[in-house]
């Protein structure tokens, strides 16, 4: 590896603070979503189904952007959710060809309910996490 400067035992340690920061928020993320009987990417796909701002919700090709997966995969994800009564399909009424996702009122109770305990958990270690960001930028803005 070349660098103008060596790196630090500070540079180290405040990057491994801040991904283990991340890491702490993401285990409590998936521990909620199984809480409420989901896996972690259906949490996620429901909460880009929510934060869709197309009319009529986002397609699945959409959501597998968003997510980072294959289209069969949030195919899969769907329908599991679907299975559960969480999300329900729909024709686009500008294009019929075209299927979009919309939470169902239990879809949108269970999201709102794993949104308030992820605000809380934010408001607990959000300081923390932004302490840890700046003290990392502090380091790259400093070479």
């Amino acid at each position: 590896m070349s660098t103008e400067q060596e790196l630090s035992g500070q540079d180290y340690r405040a990057l491994a603070r801040f991904r283990y920061l991340i890491r702490h928020f993401l285990q409590f993320s998936e521990a909620a979503a199984r809480g409420e009987g989901l896996e972690a990417q259906q949490h996620q796909m429901m909460l880009a189904i929510r934060a869709a701002e197309e009319a009529g919700g986002p397609t699945i090709g959409r959501l597998a952007e968003q997510l980072f997966i294959r289209h069969h995969s949030a195919v899969g994800l769907a329908d599991r959710l679907e299975e559960h009564g969480l999300v329900a399909r729909h024709r686009s009424e500008g294009d019929r060809r075209q299927v979009r996702l919309r939470l169902t009122e239990r879809g949108e109770q269970v999201l709102e309910h794993l949104t308030q305990s992820h605000q809380a958990e934010l408001r607990k270690l959000g300081p923390e996490l932004v302490n840890a960001l700046a003290g990392l930028l502090q380091e790259v803005g400093t070479r």
